[in-house]
């Protein structure tokens, strides 16, 4: 137990102290965190990308990929899959970005799912975060079917304020 919680701290830890873009495109820095992840595992991991990329401001940006993160470390860590599918969409009219992780794994009751009560802070850490840019995060998974995290997000007034901070 005492293993488990230390594993998930430094995984939190590590969640809200990466700079996930470093001076990259939102989409070379998704890039470089499937590749980070795919290092020693043996799911096969695959990005796609679509629509026209265009890159959100930050605060947007920071926080869809940490949610791409944690969607995907969970995919890896608790579902045990083969393959993962990192789906990107790109709308330009109004600008939106959707990403989408499935995963072949085992699945999950998501209304069952443990929660910061049993010391999880994923999915609810994820739901934050996308709160905060007024975007949704979706989870559809059966035990035994794998799972897929949808989060989405319209690029709206709230990146003038962030900018303007």
């Amino acid at each position: 137990m005492l293993r488990h919680a230390a594993g998930e701290l430094r995984s939190s830890v590590w969640a809200l102290r990466t700079m996930p873009q470093a001076g990259r495109s939102f989409a070379e820095s998704l890039d470089a965190i499937v590749e980070q992840l795919a290092t020693g595992q043996e799911a096969d991991l695959r990005l796609t990308v679509n629509g026209p990329p265009f890159d959100p401001p930050d605060f947007f940006a920071g926080n869809l990929l940490l949610v791409a993160q944690e969607a995907i470390r969970n995919a890896l860590h608790h579902g045990r899959p083969t393959a993962v599918a990192i789906d990107v969409n790109f709308t330009s009219t109004p600008q939106q970005i959707e990403v989408a992780v499935q995963d072949d794994g085992h699945g999950f009751n998501p209304t069952n799912a443990a929660g910061p009560s049993q010391g999880h802070f994923g999915i609810h850490g994820m739901r934050e975060r996308l709160t905060s840019l007024g975007g949704n995060l979706t989870i559809d998974s059966q035990s035994g079917h794998g799972t897929k995290v949808q989060a989405s997000v319209a690029i709206t007034a709230l990146a003038d304020d962030e900018d303007a901070a």
